[in-house]
């Protein structure tokens, strides 16, 4: 065999070395499942999680790439052969083929009764290893759509409704969308202009009239819309929560006009668009005192969950990749896995994407433990503060573990067709920007933190959560994290203490370093959960890499003669 011949035999056995079962091949996704779900609730759903690996790592993981060449991205025609207006989206069929698959996981249906949310984000975090996939935000977005409908829909919306938003089946299911950005206000809600008014023979019927901004899923069936009823006062206050069929009965729009579908960096199989109601007839969701509650309470944190377990899952993407082609790749005679530096960059794309798995896992289990319970979740200082804190670093690590995998790669990386990260690279700006770009939820968690000191139950629970670890392994590694965890919660206490203008400067590294000590601890747990249960594990050591690295003031890998081997242990 020649030199090019023998390179390409070993890119060959890069792509069939793979897995082909994202959930089989996930030993971490398995073991936080049983350990934050109930073993009764989690074992009639493990062979949708079974199969749905399978299907996520084949005909979804190509469909996904084909779906995202230029050619075949969704287009629109708002007029049909005789003139009329149609608003129609237009997909590729394998559009649809994927999105058969998606629904038969139940990945929805299973929304149907409280305490699956966590077996929802499972499922969802398997097809979101190819990112967009392009139906993760529908998902997202139906899920949402599904929790404010049973909080406070009226009852002929349960009745009507809620089937078809938890139908399994794709050709006749409904699904959600939630449009609230204007043009003029973007993050702030309460700058909103679209207006409502009352239809007076139709109690909780409305015509809402006005443009939306940043329209995703504009295809769906269902809208949830955010708008100002006539003379309602300014600001959020006067914001109600509607919901807008996309049809009428006959079929026809609902005074839904589709101005033009955005070119998008990333999620581009996703159609994002503009839109203009005009008298579009739209039905009150709860009371309008509590549309800005439930939008933001249910609707958005349901969607901030969403966007972490994206960009999980396309961080466990990444790094599949990577190792894969780590371990094939040779150069200068060794294979790349040997380079202390890829080690290196292959540790750190595995201990975030396996931090960012525990702390999202970790918060749906709450959601479902808080619902059982009869509490709103958004009520649950942890879980607000939780939800936002936790979408805002699994985000911004998601774009860091793509970028390490794409230099890992090398110029190869870079090529569309050669392996998804290119795809997944763009996707991850989009992941960061929805539901609150950085900046909004630095402010909003600023807030909670002035108003309520919010933050004292994240940090709470992560103390907690480490005086449970036990493990005589684990001792050193709990008490770096133990004084990284003190010397944040004084610093964020100075911060907290300063005029508003300098905490704002310095609220993001804080916050960056409050989500990292909750991480960590959230990894001692579970590490001391595989110890104890004397199970083969490389948690311990990614939790030490982890607390090092992001915890412990002051550590310098240079200093550290072990740090060499540990890197390797959790890459080998």
């Amino acid at each position: 065999m020649n030199r090019i011949e023998e390179g390409r035999s070993l890119l060959r056995r890069w792509e069939e070395s793979k897995p082909t079962n994202f959930y089989e091949d996930d030993q971490h996704l398995r073991r936080v499942l049983a350990f934050r779900v109930d073993a009764a609730r989690l074992a009639p759903v493990a062979p949708l999680l079974h199969q749905a690996g399978a299907d996520a790592a084949g005909p979804v993981s190509r469909a996904s790439a084909l779906l995202d060449r230029p050619e075949h991205l969704p287009r629109l025609e708002p007029w049909n052969g005789i003139g009329e207006r149609t608003e129609e989206i237009v997909f590729h069929p394998a559009y649809h083929e994927v999105g058969r698959l998606v629904w038969r996981s139940r990945v929805l249906s299973l929304l149907g009764e409280p305490g699956n949310v966590a077996l929802h984000t499972a499922l969802a975090y398997l097809f979101a290893q190819n990112g967009e996939v392009p139906h993760l935000c529908p998902v997202a977005c139906t899920s949402g759509l599904i929790k404010a409908i049973q909080r406070c829909g009226s009852d002929w919306m349960r009745r009507e409704w809620l089937p078809r938003l938890l139908d399994p089946d794709y050709d006749r299911r409904w699904h959600g969308a939630q449009f609230l950005t204007e043009v003029q206000g973007g993050s702030d809600v309460g700058a909103n202009a679209c207006v409502a008014r009352p239809v007076r023979e139709t109690p909780g019927a409305w015509r809402i009239s006005g443009e939306k901004w940043f329209c995703s899923n504009v295809h769906a069936d269902l809208y949830a819309v955010s708008a100002r009823p006539e003379g309602a006062p300014e600001g959020t206050k006067g914001i109600g929560l509607f919901v807008i069929p996309r049809r009428l009965d006959n079929g026809s729009p609902n005074g839904v006009f589709i101005r033009r579908l955005k070119q998008k960096l990333g999620t581009r199989t996703l159609p994002t668009a503009e839109v203009d109601f005009q008298d579009a007839l739209g039905y009150q969701l709860g009371s309008l005192e509590e549309g800005f509650r439930v939008m933001m309470g249910v609707i958005i944190n349901t969607s901030r969950l969403g966007v972490a377990l994206g960009s999980c899952g396309i961080m466990r993407r990444a790094w599949v990749e990577a190792l894969h082609y780590a371990r094939a790749r040779e150069a200068f005679g060794r294979r790349l896995i040997e380079f202390p530096a890829v080690r290196e960059q292959l540790a750190e794309m595995r201990a975030l994407g396996v931090a960012g798995l525990s702390s999202t896992l970790f918060l749906a289990a709450l959601e479902d433990r808080l619902a059982l319970e009869g509490t709103h979740p958004e009520d649950d200082p942890l879980f607000r503060i939780g939800v936002n804190v936790n979408k805002y670093i699994c985000s911004v690590d998601g774009g860091l573990v793509v970028h390490h995998g794409i230099e890992i790669l090398g110029g190869n990386g870079t090529i569309e067709d050669f392996s998804p990260l290119p795809r997944l690279y763009r996707e991850m700006p989009v992941e960061e920007s929805w539901e609150g770009p950085h900046n909004t939820m630095m402010a909003q968690i600023l807030r909670d933190a002035l108003k309520s000191k919010m933050h004292d139950a994240l940090l709470g629970q992560a103390e907690d959560t480490l005086l449970g670890v036990k493990h005589p392994a684990l001792a050193a590694t709990r008490e770096a994290a133990t004084a990284g965890l003190q010397d944040g919660r004084e610093k964020l206490h100075r911060l907290l203490r300063r005029d508003p203008e300098a905490a704002a400067l310095g609220v993001r590294r804080l916050v960056h370093r409050m989500a990292r000590i909750f991480q960590a601890s959230l990894l001692l747990e579970e590490a001391d959960q595989d110890l104890t249960a004397n199970r083969p594990t490389r948690l311990p050591e990614i939790a030490r890499f982890f607390v090092s690295r992001y915890v412990e003031p002051g550590y310098d890998p240079a200093e550290d003669p072990g740090y060499g081997d540990l890197i390797r242990q959790i890459v080998e």
